[in-house]
């Protein structure tokens, strides 16, 4: 894959077999960020056919990462960099994502000075994340010439900050981190849409290649469910916010919730895919991660 970018009707649609698998047999994950709201808030998953209930596993991405790789997990947001790494074990569902055409307001370069003065520096990596740290790395590599040391450390922004000179902080931590003294702030999807002009996917809807394969017609009555629901909750933001994390209209943090959720994409569309195509040429370039392959999406 080249990083220029492919068109939906290129990409390849798999096919599979007879369901061996009931609907509620689906094991699903859950990122714990409020950026997934919108895919599961009032999602109206129905019983099986003796009551029983949708199972969830909620975590960090980090966390969904390794349960869907493990098989703890059927479907889940996984990071794009994780499709990337794993692409033999996963499908995508068409559509979806997590991305942004600009400011995401929730993955954050975190410094005690400007970032163009953090050639060299040690930097503090949050464990939570995969495809954010492997932003950061192509921007300061190749955007800046930097050459910069990198530590993973648990998602506390102080901490963090008290070992390196800046640090990589992601999800509700960045967005509302309130620091006792004065720091920068570096969005990093805002410099990736400075530098190439294009949208950062974070994070893909994806599925177990070996689920899917025995249950493709209680995946693809997933797909439709969370598809319907996303429309509803992305009408109306304010009773989503209301309803979704108890913040009312006069709430301070009623603003910033409406502007994030607002300003985030959640369609995998032309432009998205070629965001997602020239990360991964560069994940690929620096040694991050394989060569990526023909994006394989479920029949829906």
């Amino acid at each position: 894959m080249d990083g220029q970018g492919c068109k939906k009707s290129e990409l390849r649609i798999v096919e599979a077999a007879m369901s061996a698998r009931s609907l509620t047999d689906l094991q699903l994950g859950r990122i714990r960020y409020t950026n997934t709201l919108p895919f599961y808030h009032n999602l109206p998953l129905p019983a099986g056919r003796n009551g029983e209930e949708w199972q969830w596993e909620v975590g960090s991405p980090a966390e969904i990462n390794r349960w869907i790789y493990e098989g703890k997990i059927d479907i889940a947001p996984i990071s794009s960099l994780e499709y990337l790494n794993h692409q033999d074990q996963y499908l995508l569902f068409p559509d979806f994502c997590i991305g942004s055409r600009d400011f995401s307001a929730s993955v954050l370069l975190i410094s005690k000075e400007r970032i163009d003065g953090l050639n060299g520096a040690t930097i503090s990596l949050s464990q939570e994340s995969l495809s954010a740290a492997a932003l950061l790395k192509i921007l300061l590599k190749k955007k800046f010439g930097f050459e910069n040391k990198f530590v993973v450390e648990p998602s506390n922004p102080s901490v963090m900050l008290e070992k390196s000179r800046a640090c990589l902080v992601i999800g509700d931590e960045a967005l509302f981190y309130k620091p006792k003294e004065f720091i920068y702030k570096t969005d990093l999807s805002q410099i990736w849409w400075e530098w190439t002009g294009r949208p950062f996917c974070f994070s893909l809807l994806a599925v177990r290649r070996n689920t899917y394969r025995e249950c493709p017609s209680e995946v693809t009555e997933f797909y439709r469910l969370l598809k319907a629901n996303l429309g509803r909750n992305l009408e109306d933001l304010e009773k989503l916010i209301r309803e979704g994390s108890g913040v009312v209209f006069a709430d301070v943090k009623f603003p910033t919730l409406f502007g994030y959720l607002f300003n985030l994409s959640y369609g995998l569309d032309e432009a998205m895919l070629q965001g997602l195509n020239l990360f991964f040429h560069h994940a690929h370039q620096m040694g991050i991660s394989p060569e990526a392959k023909e994006l394989e999406f479920v029949r829906t």
